[in-house]
């Protein structure tokens, strides 16, 4: 955020890009921090007590949102988004390759940007794929 929010101000007259990928990196980062928080308080919660269910730890009780595929239908429309959101950063940056003579800061914007796509389509992956399949697969075996 901070590199972002110095390029836009330094360098944004000159590249209007920069502003855009500032305006768009702090809404993608917002998104995320409340997704975070969400599955925090209420989607891996929620898994953990099945896993004491599944160890007979806990009797199974339905939850408050119906189904696991609830708030895991949100959670992945919300990675549609933040992707989404990337796929545009990523044009915009011209797949995070920096102006001719870009200085530190300019490179270093990119190079993290690149990162954080990179660490985002893990955790996707990591969900999407791995996580919420095996969730929804434990809650209908107690169902």
């Amino acid at each position: 955020m901070q590199y972002s929010n110095r390029v836009a101000k330094v360098h944004g007259h000159h590249y209007a890009e920069v502003i855009q990928i500032n305006k768009l990196f702090t809404e993608v980062a917002n998104e995320l921090a409340a997704h975070l928080k969400k599955e925090e308080l209420i989607l891996f919660p929620y898994i953990k007590k099945l896993l004491k269910v599944k160890n007979g730890n806990l009797d199974f009780e339905k939850p408050q949102f119906g189904s696991v595929d609830n708030p895991i239908r949100m959670m992945e429309e919300e990675h549609e988004s933040a992707g989404d959101i990337f796929k545009t950063i990523a044009q915009l940056t011209n797949n995070y390759t920096p102006p001719e003579g870009a200085c530190n800061t300019f490179k270093a914007l990119y190079a993290k940007l690149d990162e954080f796509e990179q660490d985002l389509h893990q955790h996707i992956h990591l969900e999407n794929n791995i996580l919420h399949p095996k969730a929804m697969q434990l809650e209908q075996s107690f169902i």
